[in-house]
């Protein structure tokens, strides 16, 4: 088959169809100049001869063909796939052998804004390319990946007291508030508290049960007093626990990017007088550095938490000034409101018996 050159409609660039020996490559020429086009065309045609007799040089495949194959490979979390799209829409079908540490900065560059953070950077182009480029290279395609990340400097940890997380609930819109108290009750992250049926939920037991965790391992989630009180007096028993504002559960679409309750959580923000840097993720944070004051473990914390090593969870230790603990425990035991709208403390024995 002769060598084809093309455009698609709505592309500027130039397309590549050829076939050699039965093996046919459509490409991008990544040029609008027909010319170079041309050029590139026969390049690569001569490419698939050489391979056709002497077989592949290492590096020839294109990154959408790894990508590809490393997505087959095995499930990969909507997260995760995201950041792949992304990558891919900006990489193309670039061979394998021109991606490296000069590929990844340019990619900084061109996908990520002037202040992004290096966890930013890390998250977002180095690990996604180095996990392509890994798979690539097990199977034969290209070298091992030499593609170095930044030091990261996570800055300081945003984190609530417990006066402050009674002020951002009681700022927080009706259908939120049960929900930001499971959040800092239990540290789920958002994806785990979004994906919760009643059928997880033991009220009377007072745990939940997380089964699509980070992780990929199912974690038990004991809930203090003041969450089984805040579950126990939503309206429904079936289907996902928490519902946005219309009585839905959040979809798929908004679970993907994580601005599951962004409206809402800004607003709440707002109204309590919280800087706006604060994310739904900070509850996490909230109680982690809230466990570690009560309990001072941080295997425990590791295990409660989901996390995959204790490294993850010593930024969490000492965060907490100290003399909190009796505001702690208070704030996890209240579970209902007096005539003058105060939360009243109530031992976990008497949650068993409001349920029992």
């Amino acid at each position: 088959m002769p060598i084809r050159i093309y455009r698609r409609k709505g592309s500027p660039y130039f397309q590549i169809d050829v076939t050699v020996e039965g093996q046919r490559i459509r490409r991008s020429a990544q040029t609008a100049n027909l010319a170079l086009a041309r050029e590139k065309a026969a390049t690569l045609e001569a490419e698939l001869f050489r391979a056709a007799w002497h077989g592949e040089r290492s590096g020839t495949r294109s990154f959408a063909e790894a990508v590809l194959s490393y997505l087959k490979a095995k499930p990969r979390s909507e997260n995760h796939k995201d950041r792949i799209d992304r990558l891919l829409l900006a990489v193309g079908d670039l061979p394998l052998a021109q991606i490296g540490q000069a590929k990844a900065i340019e990619l900084k560059d061109k996908m990520l804004r002037p202040d992004a953070a290096p966890g930013t950077y890390t998250r977002a182009i180095v690990m996604p390319l180095r996990a392509i480029l890994h798979h690539a290279h097990d199977l034969g395609w290209c070298d091992p990946p030499h593609i170095v990340a930044p030091p990261d400097n996570p800055g300081r940890i945003l984190f609530f007291l417990p006066a402050e997380v009674e002020r951002l609930i009681a700022a927080a819109a009706p259908h939120l508030r049960p929900l930001l108290t499971f959040l800092v009750g239990t540290g789920a992250r958002m994806s785990e508290a979004m994906e919760l049926d009643w059928r997880d939920v033991d009220l009377v037991g007072a745990r939940a049960i997380f089964w699509r965790t980070k992780g990929r391992k199912r974690r038990n989630a004991q809930l203090p007093p003041r969450v089984v009180a805040a579950l126990a007096n939503l309206p429904h028993r079936e289907g996902s626990v928490f519902l946005g504002p219309q009585g839905h559960p959040y979809v798929d679409r908004e679970r993907r990017y994580g601005g599951q309750i962004k409206t809402g959580w800004a607003g709440a923000l707002r109204r309590a007088g919280f800087n706006p840097e604060f994310t739904p993720h900070a509850l996490r944070h909230t109680w982690a550095s809230w466990h570690y004051a009560l309990h001072k473990h941080l295997i425990r914390l590791k295990e409660e938490g989901g996390w995959s090593s204790v490294v993850l969870v010593e930024r969490y230790a000492h965060l907490l000034p100290a003399g909190h603990d009796e505001a702690i425990r208070s704030f996890l035991s209240r579970t209902s409101r007096n005539q003058t709208g105060d939360f009243e403390d109530a031992p976990p024995s008497a949650i068993r018996a409001i349920f029992g």
